[in-house]
């Protein structure tokens, strides 16, 4: 084919980037996808396992999807009707014991997070009786936002605002449990912009200040008015077309897959690999990026063949972004950005309902740092027992390492499965009085998994984007998890952005002069 995207990377991002294009352009432009790892789908991995004569799954990586009205989920959900995979999806109401139990491990027991105000007046557990007094912090204490401080930690953040204990016990928490880092490093204004813009504007406090920018970001939203009309039209009229699915989303908290997550990345693979303009180069690593004599993008693999295309379409993690450019000036984000590593260990008993309580699971903040090595638990089997297929079993899943890897089990790729799936039953063992004896015990590092947005982040996207535009002569774009979002979600919709809204498919032979990150970085203005 005379004319090409190719799109590097075949996780999540790149295998929804793919998808996009092929819905868009025509069977006589290409698209190819290259992926350097002999696997599809990235940090998204669902294990089929077996032990005492039962068959389950293992999650991971990402385990289930949040629903609700927001573009990222929204996206999501409309890419699952587009691959037919709505008989696939099973939910998780919310009515359900894991949308409503909550549970943060402090001073040696589980303390379930308030779900509402009726929680709040039946009594807090300890955990969280710092949280009223940290809003009348807030309330009553002057504005002392830093002077000419262009972003802050969260840690720093929070505890000038509400208190240091919110942090330890709350904040630090929740942040474990979606980026696996410390709040000290985290930056506020990537990750609570909201909250940091209100302490900007506020005269007296953040959480007066927000009715600051409540009115502020209607008026800066007011830019996206046809956008979002575009988009609220498609999802009703997918609505009439299958309200069945649709009204079971609008009753569950959550949802994943009756086989796991790892269904949504082979669907994807599979309906691409069957579209004749698609092409999927797998186990060959890409090694350096550069411009062809004809000004085309030229790809090097690590098996010696070039790949041409007329744009590239990067999702690699920024280091790996790195190495294909590794003779040219980089770029802060490149540099400074670091990663998380997470253990996964997936526990599995040949009994239902063997935790203590019905939930979905529970964090450990840093209070509790010093009695627990774990980021955190989740009761699988309670979240989605549909996925258990009917068996006498409970599935669980403990998550260790993150921003304190190193110190507590060494090098990512060194420590031996058995020391990590020890920690993990001391773990069990220790916080949910479990003695019984699972069945299966698997533990699987995720080495540099999950990109830190740490403190001055948003000066450094800038930066990049400017980076990204200056190599290639214009005719590379980024796209993926450092960018706005870890998660599933926020990958699909700024794929989907990317596009069908940013790049110019009728225009290939001219440079598109598109970062992929105008829009994230608009979002913070």
């Amino acid at each position: 084919m005379s004319q090409a995207i190719t799109v590097l990377g075949g996780g999540i991002t790149g295998l929804t980037t793919a998808w996009y294009l092929a819905q868009r352009l025509p069977q006589t432009v290409g698209v190819r996808l290259v992926e350097g790892s002999s696997r599809l789908g990235g940090w998204v991995r669902t294990d089929r396992r077996q032990a005492g004569g039962v068959s389950f799954i293992a999650e991971k990586g990402p385990r289930t999807l949040r629903t609700g009205n927001s573009r990222e989920a929204l996206a999501v959900l409309e890419l699952v009707d587009d691959l037919d995979m709505r008989s696939d999806v099973i939910v998780a109401p919310r009515s359900s014991a894991a949308a409503r139990n909550r549970f943060i491990y402090y001073e040696g027991e589980l303390n379930r997070m308030p779900t509402g105000l009726g929680s709040v007046l039946t009594g807090l557990p300890p955990a969280v009786r710092c949280l009223p007094r940290g809003i009348w912090h807030d309330l009553t204490t002057k504005k002392n936002t830093p002077d000419g401080a262009s972003d802050e930690s969260i840690h720093s953040f929070v505890s000038r605002r509400f208190g240091q204990q919110v942090d330890d016990n709350l904040a630090s928490a929740v942040m474990h449990g979606i980026y696996a880092a410390d709040t000290k490093d985290l930056s506020t204004r990537a990750l609570l912009y909201p909250f940091w813009l209100a302490d900007q504007m506020g005269k007296s406090g953040v959480l007066r200040g927000l009715r600051r920018v409540a009115k502020h970001s209607r008026a800066r939203n007011a830019r996206f008015a046809v956008r979002d009309a575009e988009e609220k039209y498609s999802v009703s009229k997918r609505r009439m077309q299958t309200p069945e699915f649709w009204a079971s989303i609008d009753d569950a908290s959550m949802y994943s897959f009756r086989d796991g997550m790892q269904m949504l990345t082979d669907k994807l693979a599979t309906r691409l690999a069957a579209l004749s303009n698609v092409e999927i180069i797998t186990g060959q690593p890409a090694t350096s990026a550069r411009l062809d004599a004809d000004g085309n993008v030229e790809l090097q693999l690590e098996n010696g063949q070039a790949v041409s295309s007329q744009h590239l379409i990067n999702t690699l993690p920024l280091h790996q972004i790195r190495g294909l450019f590794s003779n040219e000036p980089s770029t802060s984000l490149l540099e400074d950005t670091p990663y998380a590593s997470v253990a996964v260990v997936n526990v599995t008993y040949p009994k239902r309902n063997i935790t203590p309580v019905d939930g979905f699971g529970y964090l450990v903040p840093r209070a509790s740092a010093n009695d627990s090595k774990a980021l955190g638990v989740v009761f699988d089997s309670c979240s989605l027992p549909e996925q258990d297929g009917g068996a006498d079993i409970s599935r669980l899943t403990v998550m260790l390492g993150g921003s304190r890897f190193h110190e507590l089990f060494g090098e990512p790729g060194a420590v031996a499965k058995e020391v990590l799936e020890q920690v993990a039953m001391e773990t069990v063992s220790g916080h949910l009085g479990i003695r019984a004896t699972p069945i299966d015990v698997d533990a699987t590092v995720g080495r540099k998994c999950i990109p830190s947005y740490t403190v001055g982040y948003i000066d450094r996207l800038k930066s990049m984007h400017e980076w990204v535009q200056r190599q290639l002569g214009g005719r590379m774009s980024v796209v993926g998890a450092a960018y706005g979002g870890p998660a599933v979600p926020q990958c699909v919709v700024h794929s989907r952005d990317l596009v069908n809204r940013h790049l110019r498919l009728d225009a290939l032979d001219t440079p598109q002069c598109v970062s992929g990150l105008e829009e994230i970085i608009s979002s913070f203005e």
